[in-house]
């Protein structure tokens, strides 16, 4: 069957994406101003043909703060999903290969973390550890790493019971090498899905930290404490805080939208639950 063409949509929130981070990383020559100069007999100005998003209370370039933003934003991100992806995956696979020992344990562990509203957990992390880019992406990664333990170990457990993962056993085959080669490849596959789910809700949470002063601290540019800041000034500038809520809108709609294909793109695909005797050869 020939392959379906990606939609409109997912072509549009891939450029998008794409060309925000591309934007983020090469702010020092794309972005037009330094974001921490001040200019403050040009404070709150409105767009114009030198500030194309207008200045800030201080009389910094808006849009030049929302592309080094994109640095802290983008990279705060990827390091919660990194966190969320290694502690959830190790969590799953050791309550799903060895439910007898740990299974019970570790899951109950998961259900009080999630009982807890995410963005509560996530600023009563953060306020322990201290404010932060790192530890704040470090808490998020953390408060997601429960759902992501439970996908992972409802695939390890229905994996575990095929019976080429039996064979493997049998055949002596060690236990980091079926997990490794048999077992995660094919359990992931969901949580690969929630991860494109997880960066946009990063993406959110990361913006409210920064917004409570919790994540990149001020004065450097982030897109919740720029909202922060236009917030204050909502009574005498309006206007400011719809760039970087415009921002931070479009950019977790263009992830979710990613998501979602790709979500459909697994869903079609045939996961293969049967195996040969070569596949279990170990080199």
């Amino acid at each position: 069957m020939p392959r379906a063409r990606p939609s409109a949509g997912l072509i549009i929130a891939l450029t998008v994406l794409i060309g925000l981070l591309l934007a983020a990383l090469l702010a020092p020559w794309v972005a037009p101003y330094d974001p921490l100069a001040q200019n403050l007999d040009n404070r709150l100005a409105g767009p114009s043909g030198a500030h194309l998003l207008g200045t800030d209370q201080f009389g910094r370039d808006v849009l030049s703060r929302l592309i080094w933003g994109g640095r802290n934003a983008f990279g705060g991100v990827a390091i919660a999903v990194g966190v969320t992806f290694v502690v959830g995956v190790l969590w799953g696979t050791v309550a799903g290969y060895w439910p007898r020992y740990a299974g019970t344990t570790l899951m109950r562990l998961a259900d009080i973390m999630i009982a807890f509203p995410t963005m509560v957990l996530a600023v009563a992390i953060t306020g322990s550890l201290g404010a932060g880019l790192v530890t704040s992406m470090v808490s998020i990664g953390l408060v997601l790493s429960p759902n992501t333990a439970q996908l992972t170990r409802s695939g390890v457990l229905a994996v575990r019971q095929q019976q080429f993962v039996q064979s493997a056993r049998l055949s002596g085959v060690r236990t980091p090498v079926i997990l490794a080669r048999h077992v995660l490849p094919m359990a992931l596959r969901p949580v690969v899905v929630q991860l494109t789910i997880y960066t946009g809700l990063a993406f959110v949470i990361q913006g409210v930290l920064s917004f409570l002063g919790l994540g990149v601290p001020k004065p450097a540019p982030s897109w919740g404490s720029d909202l922060s800041d236009a917030y204050a000034q909502i009574l005498s500038a309006p206007a400011q805080i719809v760039a970087p809520g415009v921002l931070l809108g479009v950019v977790v709609l263009c992830v979710y939208r990613v998501g979602d294909a790709l979500r459909d793109r697994m869903s079609t695909g045939v996961v293969r639950t049967e195996r040969t005797e070569d596949d279990l050869i170990v080199a």
